[in-house]
């Protein structure tokens, strides 16, 4: 929606809506243009004001769909209350709507029943006029790969004959890039920018790729595309100041999540990726005042990135070696809902042994590991936190003990085990795994590896140089 709130005749239409607004005058618009108005106010993290617009809207046009779907996805997505949410849905008046088949298959998806929200949807093509053929097919395919059911949005995907169509192959590189088969989708997406370079949103997916493969000055590049077009691209600023971050460019990336911040105020990311910017730069106050403020944004709008905010502040109280702020960060984290207590007790263990409580340490990781079932994925958490506290030989003897099918799941354990092989002196074993992990996962290659090799040199040439050092 970004792209529409930037266009002029939107911004407009605002400017008029709120200047009635304040001077107490009413202002004659259709159902429509004031649920964009809502649209916005909801996007800006306002959906009180976004619900006060389109009951404003319903006030005047009773039943309208595009009023009652955005309350729908409020009460959905904000609210975490689908009975309400399918109540407003079922209050519109045009039961054939379109919309009023997605925002019901949303609803299912939302709920965990993405294969009834198929067969419904199933259901409706059948009542789907001839001429909304291809629109629905489109629709719903995006519908589904919004929600990274990519299986399904392909199943949709591939009834379509227009497949020539941009809205088809976008359609296609944001599947591929949910597969993580992103040189696929960075090869759709540059093929779009060929025939619309304008299109800031084909740029920024192809920086998110980028960044995906671990091409952070591509993706730097593409960001700065992007916000040539349009300077108050979010997307293009959080990319660009992510991509900084990978190169250790912390103050130079601080402005470009500010900026975001101004954009995005109810989103945690601008306020979480300064806050971690100023933590690398050894502003630890500083950087923790960001952590709190993004962990209370958190709470209201997005309570599922909760567990992120407390992990990052978990590792900074440790760092600075206030063992009690961390354990009692981790507490919070155990009592969220879905909470992950293995990851826990994981986090735990890190806390202790980074703090020199070695027998507690390894009575938490011991916990992990037999709670879990021995999976591979706590395995390499521990892994992880030996080798980060300078434990090698048993980071590597985890690592090492892995099954191909793990490192299939787990890519970035080529990484480690790469790095755990070098400090030991493993040439063979380092220069296997360095080849694996760059195949696999070139991001994870970049983050871990990254101090073995310069500073500006890409992943796809690590293992051209570690050959070329080898015996050096």
């Amino acid at each position: 929606m970004q792209g529409y709130f930037d266009n002029k005749e939107f911004k407009q239409l605002l400017a008029s809506y709120e200047e009635a607004q304040q001077r107490g005058e009413s202002i004659f618009l259709d159902s429509e243009q004031l649920t964009d108005i809502a649209e916005y106010y909801h996007w800006m993290g306002c959906s009180d004001d976004a619900v006060a617009v389109a009951d404003q809207a319903l006030s005047m046009y009773e039943g309208a769909t595009a009023p009652l779907v955005l309350k729908a996805r409020i009460a959905l997505l904000t609210n975490n209350d689908p009975k309400g949410a399918l109540a407003l849905a079922e209050q519109i008046e045009d039961k054939f709507d379109l919309d009023y088949y997605y925002i019901k298959a949303e609803i299912f998806i939302v709920i965990d029943k993405a294969e009834e929200a198929d067969l419904y949807l199933e259901y409706c093509l059948e009542q789907v006029d001839d001429n909304d053929y291809e629109d629905f097919l489109l629709d719903v395919a995006t519908l589904f790969v919004d929600y990274e059911q990519t299986a399904l949005a392909r199943k949709w995907l591939e009834r379509s004959e227009e497949r020539e169509l941009n809205d088809y192959q976008e359609i296609l590189g944001r599947i591929l890039y949910f597969e993580k088969d992103y040189s696929g989708s960075s090869n759709i997406f540059e093929q779009l920018i060929d025939n619309s370079p304008y299109n800031t949103y084909y740029w920024d997916m192809l920086a998110c790729n980028q960044l995906a493969l671990g091409q952070v000055s591509e993706a730097i590049n593409s960001s700065e595309f992007a916000i040539a077009i349009n300077p108050s691209d979010e997307s293009a600023l959080l990319y660009k100041g992510q991509a900084l971050m990978r190169l250790k460019n912390y103050e130079e990336a601080i402005p470009f999540f500010e900026q975001y911040g101004d954009l995005r105020p109810s989103n945690i990311d601008g306020m979480l990726n300064k806050g971690l910017c100023l933590l690398y730069l050894n502003r630890h106050d500083e950087g923790m005042a960001y952590l709190e403020k993004a962990a209370t944004a958190a709470r209201k709008y997005c309570p599922e990135r909760l567990w992120e905010v407390y992990q990052e502040m978990v590792f900074s109280h440790s760092q600075h070696h206030d063992e009690t702020k961390a354990l009692a960060c981790i507490d919070q984290m155990d009592g969220l809902k879905d909470a992950d207590h293995d990851e826990a007790m994981v986090l735990r263990g890190h806390v202790y042994l980074e703090n020199f409580n070695l027998s507690s340490a390894h009575d938490c990781f011991r916990q992990a590991i037999e709670h879990s079932g021995y999976s591979p994925h706590i395995m390499m958490r521990v892994a992880v936190s030996l080798y980060d506290n300078n434990y090698v030989q048993t980071a590597y003897n985890i690592l090492s003990g892995f099954q191909p099918k793990d490192f299939e799941e787990l890519p970035q354990a080529y990484a480690y085990l790469a790095i755990c092989a070098h400090d030991l002196g493993k040439e063979e074993m380092y220069l296997d795994c360095l080849r694996k992990a760059i195949q696999l996962s070139p991001f994870s290659a970049r983050a871990v590896l990254s101090p073995l090799f310069p500073e500006d040199l890409e992943p796809d040439d690590y293992l051209d140089y570690a050959q070329k050092h080898h015996h050096q």
